[in-house]
């Protein structure tokens, strides 16, 4: 059986004023984490994390500088966890790859030094699989997010080389 992993870089760094404290929180657990004095800097060797919990007292805090207007985030807290926001016990988060691409759109939103991030994912595998290889990449803006992956690209290319009559068929 082969272990499949999406490395991930999100670049550029993020200054750390550009982000609400719930949003960091959120990011330190979907990703790695390297600070400087004033950026951080996310990626992942394995991938981004689906699961994750939060500490319930550090989220109650963490919410009183965010407001569901300018964090999807907290949005997502406030109506999906009200009593577990609440409570004492950790908050967790399921589907966390749904989420964080909104987050990073939401801090470029809001931030005068941003104007876009880019996410990078290399898709590989323990064993020499085709469903194991690829990549995606993410353009996030503060209008849009973009994001194609190399099999969607492949798609596009079998479509413009079958309509030029180079090849008869393909997919992937």
């Amino acid at each position: 059986m082969a272990d499949y992993y999406t490395p991930t870089v999100v670049d550029p760094m993020i200054p750390l004023a550009a982000m609400l404290p719930i949003e960091r929180m959120f990011l330190a657990q979907v990703f790695d984490e390297e600070l400087t004095s004033e950026t951080a800097y996310y990626y992942s060797e394995e991938g981004a994390s689906d699961l994750i919990s939060l500490p319930s007292a550090d989220v109650r805090a963490a919410l009183d500088a965010a407001t569901p207007e300018t964090s999807r985030l907290a949005q997502k807290l406030i109506d999906e966890q009200p009593d577990a926001i609440l409570g004492e016990d950790d908050i967790d988060l399921d589907m966390c790859g749904d989420l964080w691409p909104d987050v990073l759109q939401d801090i470029v939103r809001r931030s005068p030094d941003l104007d876009h991030l880019t996410v990078t994912m290399a898709f590989t595998a323990t064993k020499m699989r085709p469903d194991g290889f690829g990549g995606l990449a993410m353009l996030i803006t503060a209008a849009t997010i973009r994001s194609e992956s190399t099999h969607t690209l492949f798609d596009r290319f079998y479509k413009e080389a079958a309509a030029n009559g180079e090849i008869s068929h393909g997919d992937s």
